[in-house]
């Protein structure tokens, strides 16, 4: 069925009603394109975070102090990052420091922490993210260690 049209040709609001319904898809769609983006951010961060700890963390004399020092890394990697995160664990592995010198080790940190849908660009969103991130850096073999 054709709409009526009225004294000036007009067939009433169907372009500016379609123009609506454009917009609110188009901010709709740029909103998750940057709750996207924010949610790839903070999966680097995460990763970024257990890298500066492993790599900190390997370069110490000891296991005790490269347990402090790769947690006081993690943390303030992710705090520059500006994201409010929810939970963040750090740990980090470094059983092999007691290897004899001239022997491969690694120091292992596992980072793990969530952060609100809320805080990616959904505002009002329900529910966390969940990011882990690890990585290994290796120990000088002829460097002198303590366990």
């Amino acid at each position: 069925m054709i709409a009526p049209i009225d004294a000036r040709g007009e067939r009433g609001g169907g372009p500016s009603v379609e123009a609506a319904l454009l917009a609110t898809l188009m901010g709709l769609l740029i909103g998750f394109v940057i709750a996207a983006g924010r949610l790839v951010a903070a999966e680097s961060a995460c990763d970024q975070a257990a890298r500066a700890a492993a790599r900190i963390a390997s370069i110490e004399r000891d296991a005790a102090q490269a347990q402090v020092r790769g947690q006081l890394a993690a943390e303030a990697a992710l705090a520059s990052q500006g994201l409010t995160l929810v939970q963040v664990e750090v740990r980090i592995d470094t059983s092999q420091f007691g290897t004899p010198l001239g022997e491969p080790g690694v120091v292992r940190a596992d980072v793990a922490c969530q952060v609100r849908w809320s805080d990616l660009a959904l505002p009002g969103a329900p529910g966390t993210h969940d990011l882990h991130a690890s990585f290994a850096s290796p120990l000088d073999e002829f460097r002198e260690r303590q366990r």
